[in-house]
């Protein structure tokens, strides 16, 4: 079974939407990693490869 990618997460759960609608107290290290990097690649999610 093939990975969702984060742009088929629920838009509550991708880590920009959320640090939007909740505020960056409620992001994961991970999270906040992977606004910053911004994009994955073909094997990993951004919050993965955070």
């Amino acid at each position: 079974m093939d990975k969702l990618s984060i742009k088929q997460w629920a838009e509550e759960d991708r880590p920009r939407e959320k640090l939007l609608l909740k505020g960056v107290s409620v992001l994961s290290d991970s999270e906040l990693l992977a606004i910053l990097i911004r994009s994955g690649n073909d094997k990993q999610s951004a919050v993965e490869l955070s």
